[in-house]
């Protein structure tokens, strides 16, 4: 019962009581209640009212002057038939004696007056009730080891190790109140919000309730793909992608047009009844991919999103927060009674940067030492680097941090990739690098600043990501030789994009120090580069278009130099256009790129791109033959001749009489954007025509179609404005206080 809220509890007890009674219950909003928490009113007029009072582990004796006090007159002068108190307090025969004589002759006898004990042993006779109510489920320790015992269910090692201790320390607050209605109208929902504020903590806790509901629970690791492979129709499903946009805003946020398959996949999570999708972001980030992506735009993400806000985490939320995080800590006895302290906890929870992931993770480092815990967490939370600052300095080997620095290049990675860059790196600066060294390296870190497992080695969380790039950004680290341990491409692009982030100019400033290591390494990944006949996979011209980039962040001439005498070596030849075309106009507006280059590139991908649109309209394919010639006016500079024009304009025409000819059942939801895009095209270019019947009719088809999918293009961002705090802090405060107290007595 002490995850609940005083409206939770009242909710509850509506409930409850109304199967008890057999009779609807009415609840009544916070405030100046007379006395009436729940109200019953009979034909007759007669009226019976529970009063509904919860006081975690207040004492009965505090209870009965509390009634004493505060409600008796109230009653006295409302009369009720009949008078009901349901409290979370442990009541005696002699409490309720009391009671019962305080509020005579309006509570007929002890049987109506529902302590602790008699409230728990009802719900456990109704557990389609417990079902109903969230955190009442999440306080059934019965739930818990259902639920953590259930491994058909969990099918990831990871969510099996972090679920236990996120359900055990769990508080339900507004923002996951939120979620869980979007996901429960929705089967999908996105989770945004501020790095620590519990984002991946609520999306644990979905995924907890579905699980808990007979779902099996899917991590999703690395792109939207894996969820088709997971798919068993049939059988109940949540997928959990957590930071499926990356951890920065310069990460390469989706694969391969993975945009339009999350949306795909969406779309058929929202149609199955029996399938639930949970994906997480940092906010930033997802308003930066919603600039970048056009299709996460779409009425399916932005309806689906929830922010998890500050203001979410009310005082009463904050404090239960630190509560059951030192509760659940390895932390002695004695070093948890001075939590016990109005003047130890309120600093914490009141503090601006207050973090629920700060909190656990201190007081995790913490509980292997000895230092004075609650000055640690203050300092913590005035500094967020602090904690893992002073880890990397005081607490681990050379060895360690070392492979700290490697691991920030690659994010993730498998064992074997993590040290045969370790060992380069250490190699550079002529230190030993055997496999045992790597081992202590890893056994140091395991659990408190990486994560092992069978996908390979991460950070543990995202903040040490954070706190590692201000590292190597203040030059702890020896960027040259960690450059000349490179063995994957992922790892110069860290770096490199590192120093295009604006606290990154001292990652820069290294780079350019070492200009030529780095010039190589970003040359090397050309290496890397194979041919697709898949224009979503990654191209020559796309590597040259990311080398540009990188020149232009350094400044780098060499590197500029190379992509145009690439971009002039026959690079156009065989090459996907849409790829050619993104190059031209990132050149178009670089700064290391001379005019000249950029007019002579610019042409001949122009010239590429009519060879193209002339072979597909006389091929027929109209859709393709749009798409090539609004590509063609993307290019500066770029014409296209009268006669050309009319052979894609014969050529759309031509489709346009095709799908006149189509029967409406052969229709469905995929042909509705080329359709638009057909109609765009000759609505431009075709005053009028022979063809005007099937064009109507074609019209026709678009507008139906539309009208089925209420096909909106682009909807606002719900929840753009951070929602009131809850104020009324008095309440919470005399409730925390007594919480603390415990801790005192632990």
């Amino acid at each position: 019962m002490g995850r609940l809220t005083d409206h939770d509890f009242e909710v509850v007890c509506r409930d409850l009581f109304g199967e008890i009674l057999g009779v609807p219950l009415e609840l009544f909003p916070r405030g100046r209640d007379r006395g009436i928490d729940l109200r019953h009113t009979a034909p007759d007029g007669t009226t019976t009212v529970v009063q509904c009072k919860h006081w975690p582990r207040a004492s009965q004796a505090a209870l009965i002057k509390r009634l004493a006090k505060d409600e008796v007159a109230k009653v006295a002068a409302l009369k009720p038939a009949r008078y009901l108190v349901a409290t979370t307090v442990g009541l005696t025969v002699d409490g309720k004696d009391k009671i019962r004589d305080d509020f005579a002759p309006y509570v007929r006898t002890t049987g109506d007056l529902y302590g602790l004990e008699e409230i728990v042993a009802e719900l456990r006779g109704r557990p389609e009730l417990v079902q109903r109510h969230f955190r009442l489920w999440l306080s059934s320790t019965a739930v818990l080891q259902t639920v953590l015992h259930q491994d058909k269910y969990l099918r990831s090692s990871w969510l099996r190790k972090g679920l236990p201790d996120m359900m055990r320390t769990f508080v339900p607050h507004e923002g996951f109140d939120r979620a869980k209605r979007i996901l429960d109208e929705q089967h999908v929902c996105v989770i945004a919000g501020l790095p620590g504020v519990g984002k991946t903590t609520v999306a644990l806790m979905l995924a907890a309730w579905r699980m808990g509901h007979g779902h099996e629970v899917h991590e999703i690791s690395h792109d939207v793909d894996e969820i088709a492979a997971l798919w068993r129709e049939g059988t109940p499903q949540l997928f959990l992608y957590d930071d499926f946009l990356g951890q920065t805003t310069l990460d390469s946020q989706l694969n391969k047009n993975e945009d339009a398959r999350l949306l795909n996949v969406i779309r058929e999570i929202q149609e199955a009844p029996d399938k639930a999708l949970v994906m997480t972001t940092r906010d930033y980030i997802l308003e930066h991919a919603l600039l970048k992506h056009e299709r996460l735009g779409s009425p399916d993400v932005t309806e689906a999103t929830s922010v998890v806000h500050l203001t979410d985490l009310s005082l009463g939320v904050r404090g239960q927060i630190l509560y059951n995080h030192v509760h659940a800590s390895g932390l002695t006895a004695d070093r948890k009674r001075p939590f016990a302290e109005p003047a130890i906890w309120q600093p914490i929870v009141r503090h601006r940067n207050f973090s629920p992931r700060l909190i656990k993770d201190t007081l995790r480092v913490a509980s292997r030492g000895d230092q004075d815990v609650a000055a640690a967490l203050l300092k913590n939370l005035d500094d967020p680097r602090r904690i893992w600052e002073r880890i990397v300095d005081n607490d681990l080997t050379d060895e360690a941090v070392h492979l700290l620095e490697v691991l920030f290049t690659f994010r993730t990675t498998s064992l074997e990739s993590l040290r045969e860059s370790w060992s380069l790196y250490r190699e550079e600066m002529g230190l030993v690098a055997d496999a045992r060294a790597f081992r202590r390296a890893v056994q140091v870190l395991d659990g408190t600043m990486v994560a092992v497992d069978a996908h390979g080695v991460s950070f543990h969380n995202p903040s040490i990501a954070d706190y590692l790039r201000f590292h190597l950004d203040a030059g702890r680290a020896r960027m040259p030789a960690l450059l000349g341990a490179l063995v994957q491409p992922v790892q110069i692009h860290s770096l490199t994009d590192a120093a295009g982030m604006p606290d990154g100019t001292g990652i820069l400033a290294q780079l350019k120090a070492a200009m030529k290591r780095t010039e190589a390494a970003v040359l090397e990944t050309t290496d890397y580069v194979e041919w697709s006949l898949d224009t979503e996979d990654e191209s020559i011209a796309l590597n040259l278009q990311w080398i540009l980039e990188v020149a232009e962040v350094l400044d780098s001439r060499s590197l500029a130099a190379h992509v145009v005498a690439e971009a002039n070596a026959g690079l156009c030849r065989g090459e996907h256009v849409e790829h050619l075309v993104s190059l031209v106009n990132a050149m178009e507006y670089s700064p290391v790129i001379a005019p000249e280059e950029r007019e002579r590139f610019s042409r001949d991908v122009a010239e590429e791109v009519r060879q193209a649109l002339r072979e597909q309209a006389w091929a027929g394919d109209w859709l393709q033959a749009i798409e090539l010639h609004r590509t063609l006016e993307q290019i500066p500079g770029s014409t296209v001749d009268q006669a050309l024009l009319d052979e894609v304009v014969h050529c759309a025409l031509g489709g346009v009489r095709t799908l006149a000819r189509m029967r409406e059942c052969d229709f469905d939801d995929a042909f509705t954007e080329p359709i638009d895009k057909l109609l765009a095209f000759l609505d431009e270019r075709v005053d009028s025509s022979e063809d005007s019947e099937d064009v109507g009719k074609v019209e026709s088809i678009l507008h139906t179609l539309m009208a089925v999918e209420d096909h909106v293009r682009f909807t606002p961002r719900r929840e753009t404005a951070a929602p009131a705090p809850y104020t009324d802090e008095a309440r919470d405060k005399a409730v925390l206080n007594e919480l603390m107290r415990t801790l005192a007595e632990e």
